[in-house]
């Protein structure tokens, strides 16, 4: 039930991404705005990850995740009306509470099901199932968009997205709140800090990415002459390999002393794609070198998750949960905002960043194998 709701949530998702910062700017808003725009986003998911989150330990995962796929639908379907531009920042901030409602939460549900040698696997699947309908969407809103308008897609999103929500009601009963984090159970704060730490630190910088990424890829592609079909047909073929490779990439991260290598080399070599794309100036050798680039993120992401939850006490899954994923939400903000206004100097300054942060990162998380918090368990 969980990868089907992903994978339909992510496919309503992948239709309006590519086109979302065209739709902006065809509605009037400057580069710096279209950054702001995913900035909003960014910083709407950081405060209710953070908050629910917690809450998904005491109130369950259901209710958490029908509240998040319920709040998408909405928000998504709102972009098809006629408004004033400022209108659209308050609908991608919706936008971003519903996924910091539903991502923690289904993060959490898999440590709540999964044993610790079987995560790696689990969390290839559920991004499989994600990069599935990151793979479709953007194919769909790129030939919708150029056939039916810029605003076809956000309609059969917010459809997408309100399915999901049935997908959830229907495939996932009740359950007893056998995760409530009592005051009895929560752990000392400094020891669990310091085992986390450093998890923390690589996903502000990986995330980071992310918010590049929204703000700047589809104005890079433009910029290299793609239209429309090839930009959103970009998504698609990024997110088919890292559908495929995340398999690959869960099963490695079942054996936990792999985890912190995969994390690491995959980091660098993610920042080396990330230069790769400034060097290039064809919009198809760009699409190409996003190929490696999903190979180095499927060895990051299950990887990661993995060793998250080896760390974290059971009645803290989705608090955990929600403040790794509000800090690569902040990392996102933060290269939301700055690509925004880095892209205004030349549209592949922001690609420097995004490289220059996630090596740094990575060279702490590396630095600090050999104390304390290396240990797995």
């Amino acid at each position: 039930m969980l990868c089907a709701a992903i994978f339909i949530i992510q496919t309503g998702y992948g239709l309006i991404l590519p086109l979302l910062p065209i739709y902006a700017e065809h509605r009037g808003f400057s580069l710096p705005w279209i950054g702001a725009m995913a900035a909003l986003y960014a910083a709407s998911s950081f405060v209710s990850q953070w908050i629910f989150g917690r809450q998904s330990d005491v109130l369950g995962r259901r209710a958490l995740l029908l509240f998040g796929s319920f709040a998408t639908a909405l928000a998504t379907g709102l972009f098809v009306l006629k408004v004033p531009a400022g209108a659209y920042l308050a609908f991608r901030a919706l936008q971003g509470i519903g996924a910091g409602a539903f991502i923690p939460a289904a993060n959490a549900l898999v440590g709540d099901l999964v044993p610790d040698q079987r995560r790696g696997s689990a969390f290839g699947l559920l991004s499989s199932a994600s990069m599935g309908g990151f793979a479709l969407g953007p194919f769909i809103g790129g030939v919708m968009g150029n056939f039916f308008g810029l605003r076809a897609p956000f309609g059969l999103g917010a459809i997408l997205a309100f399915l999901a929500t049935v997908a959830v009601f229907q495939g996932m009963p009740p359950m007893q709140r056998q995760h409530r984090a009592r005051p009895e159970s929560k752990p000392r704060t400094a020891p669990l800090q310091e085992k986390l730490w450093p998890l923390y630190l690589i996903n502000f910088g990986w995330t980071g990415l992310v918010g590049m990424y929204d703000t700047v890829w589809s104005l890079y592609m433009k910029s290299l002459g793609a239209s429309n079909l090839v930009i959103g047909l970009s998504f698609t073929l990024f997110a088919i390999p890292l559908l495929l490779s995340n398999f690959l990439g869960g099963a490695l991260a079942n054996r936990p002393g792999w985890r912190r290598k995969l994390i690491v080399g995959g980091s660098f070599l993610n920042a080396m794609t990330v230069i790769l794309y400034i060097v290039s100036q064809n919009a198809w050798l760009s699409i190409g070198i996003s190929v490696l680039e999903a190979i180095a993120m499927s060895l990051i992401g299950p990887a990661l998750q993995a060793l998250l939850l080896s760390r974290t006490p059971d009645a803290w899954r989705g608090t955990i949960q929600g403040r790794f994923q509000a800090v690569g939400t902040l990392g996102a903000l933060v290269m939301a905002t700055f690509s925004g206004i880095l892209m205004t100097h030349n549209i592949k300054t922001p690609f420097w960043a995004g490289a220059a942060l996630l090596v740094a990162t990575a060279v702490i998380f590396g630095w600090v194998r050999g104390g304390r918090v290396s240990n797995d368990n």
